[in-house]
């Protein structure tokens, strides 16, 4: 039996060049901080962090967006399964390695399978991108305040946190 020392790490799918930066983490790990509170108080559900599979209409059919959120009404029974349905909530950080066109196949795919609300998330702009399922894309700036609403009714959290 060999050690786990004796194994050689390697990247099978991406190069270290294609992962996401410290601040891609940061964004992601801040938001969700807020974001678990909020539901936890609430009662309304779970979120999900980036290693959760989802099923979606569409090639591929599985993503993992960086943070979701299931409501309560729709979480299986047991949560030691592979969901097989789209969440309320999709949030994706861009990282510099992210083309435009394949965040727009997401979103485009998301909406497709039933998300409600997808929030893409621009560091390098210190922006949030808001899609509601059938409304207008909105552009917040770090002076507005992103909201939940009608997904997460009442959560609310300045675009400005994100970044600090």
């Amino acid at each position: 039996m060999r050690a786990i020392d004796d194994v050689p790490l390697t990247l099978q799918d991406e190069g270290v060049s294609d992962m996401p930066n410290l601040e891609h983490g940061a964004i992601g790990a801040r938001l969700a901080r807020y974001l678990d509170a909020y539901v936890d108080e609430h009662k309304l559900g779970r979120v999900f962090t980036s290693q959760t599979t989802f099923t979606f209409v569409g090639t591929p059919p599985t993503r993992y967006p960086d943070l979701s959120f299931v409501k309560q009404a729709r979480l299986p029974q047991r949560l030691r399964t592979i969901a097989d349905f789209a969440p309320d909530l999709a949030v994706e950080v861009i990282s510099e390695n992210d083309a435009v066109n394949d965040v727009e196949e997401k979103v485009l795919q998301y909406h497709q399978s039933g998300v409600q609300l997808v929030w893409v998330i621009k560091p390098v702009f210190q922006t949030v991108e808001v899609y509601e399922l059938g409304k207008k894309p909105r552009l917040l700036t770090t002076d507005d305040v992103l909201t939940g609403d009608p997904v997460l009714p009442g959560f609310t959290l300045p675009v400005s946190t994100l970044f600090d």
